[in-house]
């Protein structure tokens, strides 16, 4: 009967550590992951930016025009697919800026569509450009910048995405 008790006890302590690793894992690698978006919070810091789920409640996927602010290597190596993507580099001269994409901008609002600006989680790129479209650009359409950028993409959309 000791014996018994002994070999249950071992069995629960391996698995209380396998599962401790297994939280650990998860909270280490997968969680980041998942990192729930609140617009609440985003309205509240007034900088325009928009979750993913918002996004598409508010506009159909084909009335977003989305600009890529990423760096062109990144672009180059993966983008999205179709023709409402359109590739805009900070620091660009208006003239190279509105290159190829003017009139489509300066008509969202007439088609109802809004302009979603996004780049890597991790640069300011999407702000700037946003914030150039709302201010020089003279666009009235709706703009935004695309909470957590191209990894929100990859992540909730990847038929969107274009391999090269």
């Amino acid at each position: 009967m000791k014996d018994t008790f002994t070999q249950f006890f071992r069995l629960g302590l391996i698995i209380l550590a396998l599962g401790a690793v297994l939280y650990w894992v998860e909270c280490t690698w997968f969680a980041p992951a998942r990192v729930i978006c609140e617009q609440e919070q985003l309205d509240a810091e007034g900088k325009g930016h928009i979750c993913w789920q918002t996004l598409l409640q508010r506009y159909p996927a084909d009335k977003i025009i989305w600009i890529d602010a990423r760096s062109e290597a990144d672009y180059e190596k993966n983008r999205l697919a179709g023709t409402n993507a359109y590739p805009i580099r900070p620091g660009a001269q208006k003239d190279e800026l509105f290159l190829n994409v003017e009139e489509r901008l300066f008509n969202a609002t007439d088609r109802g569509e809004c302009i979603v600006v996004f780049c890597t989680a991790s640069c300011t790129a999407s702000d700037e450009i946003s914030a150039y479209l709302r201010t020089e650009g003279g666009l009235d359409a709706p703009i935004y910048v695309l909470q957590g950028g191209w990894d929100t993409i990859k992540a909730e959309q990847p038929d969107m995405l274009l391999v090269r």
